[in-house]
């Protein structure tokens, strides 16, 4: 008889905990929108910024410090970046021509360039000959493939970084880590930074074609004029036409500026550099109406 109880006393012991249980959770309804499974994948790329540095009694060059996988590192001097084809500030812009050190006797970095950007590679202990041939052949191999899509006109997909050079090129050899990484241009802090390769490069703004802002007469021949050519200010294109044939380069040159006055009139700086050794000055308007 008491094990009869007991039995029923357990029994209903765990009735009111599977009541209990249930009772405690809300009612969850799942709608068609519900279902709708958001992309939370975080992308892989990343960079670091480096920081100026105060310079040295007797320095006159820039350096800057970073920290790149852990270890760190140092850039000198004054890198450049293609201004024309990005003229705003935006994360990602290709820098190039720049030195690289290391503050650690156990490390060891060193750079290659490639259409138009510089490409590290870091050792995190003694660096291993293989690494680094490995790396310069990956490097040489994407400025080939860059080097042939600008002969092809960009006719073709434009090759990326990543996909010929690697993040790392860790052999496993004397216990160290091999990483690579690239300079650009970051609208955070100093505005350069390490990147890892596969960070996106922002597409460049195509240069602005030369404007036509009028014909400079030879003062010594009427038969000759000289149209020129110019972008953002600057005369950057003459065209010498003698009895309105085009004479090719063998006509001359010229250089100057130029101002927008109104309607069809441009002003006109310029100095005309003849085949035959002299030259000429023309300043003033001239309508291309």
């Amino acid at each position: 008889m008491k094990k009869q109880l007991l039995w029923a006393a357990l029994l209903m012991a765990a009735v009111f905990t599977s009541c209990s249980k249930n009772e405690l959770k809300p009612e969850v309804t799942t709608t068609g929108k519900d279902k709708l499974k958001t992309n939370t994948t975080q992308p892989t790329y990343h960079y670091a910024d480096l920081l100026l540095q105060p310079r040295q009694a007797g320095e006159n060059f820039d350096t800057y410090k970073g920290v790149w996988s852990g270890a760190e590192v140092k850039m000198i001097g004054t890198p450049t970046w293609y201004q024309a084809g990005y003229p705003t500030l935006t994360n990602g812009i290709p820098g190039l021509n720049a030195s690289y050190g290391v503050y650690s006797n156990g490390n060891m970095i060193s750079s290659s360039v490639a259409a138009g950007q510089d490409f590290i590679i870091l050792s995190i202990g003694t660096i291993a000959l293989p690494d680094l041939q490995a790396f310069q052949k990956d490097v040489d191999s994407y400025m080939k493939a860059r080097d042939n899509y600008e002969k092809l006109g960009g006719q073709t997909q434009v090759p990326l970084a990543s996909d010929y050079i690697k993040d790392s090129y860790t052999s496993g050899m004397g216990g160290y880590i091999t990483v690579t990484g690239k300079l650009i241009r970051v609208t955070t802090g100093s505005h350069w930074a390490l990147a890892s390769v596969d960070y996106p490069t922002p597409t460049a703004t195509a240069p602005a074609s030369p404007k036509f802002v009028g014909a400079v007469p030879d003062p010594n021949d009427n038969t000759i004029v000289y149209d020129v050519y110019g972008t953002n200010g600057n005369i950057t294109i003459t065209k010498i036409f003698k009895n309105g044939t085009e004479q090719g380069m063998a006509g001359g040159f010229s250089s100057g500026t130029y101002t927008f006055v109104g309607g069809n009139i441009y002003h006109v700086s310029v100095t005309v550099y003849r085949a035959n050794g002299t030259s000429f000055t023309f300043n003033g308007n001239l309508d291309i109406s």
